[in-house]
C-alpha cells in the first residue's frame, strides 16, 4: 500500500544547505541567484555540483520562503 514511500528520495543535504545559504545571503533574491547559478552551471565544464542541483535548490528555496 505504501510502496511509493520507499521510492521517495531522502532530502539532499547539499541542496538544503545551498538553499539556506542563498536565503541567508540574498534574502528574497535567493531564487534569482539560484537561477543565475543554474544558467552558469550549464556552461561550466566539470562543475562542483551534480546535474540538476540548482533546479532542486530553486525548488527548495521556493518551499522555504513560501512555508510549504
Amino acid at each position: 500500500m505504501f510502496k511509493w514511500l520507499h521510492r521517495r528520495k531522502p532530502a539532499d543535504p547539499l541542496v538544503e544547505s545551498d538553499a539556506q545559504a542563498l536565503i541567508e545571503r540574498f534574502g528574497k533574491g535567493a531564487h534569482l541567484e539560484a537561477h543565475i547559478r543554474q544558467r552558469e552551471a550549464k556552461h561550466a565544464i566539470g562543475g562542483n555540483r551534480p546535474p540538476g542541483h540548482w533546479e532542486r535548490v530553486k525548488a527548495a528555496i521556493q518551499t522555504l520562503q513560501n512555508g510549504r
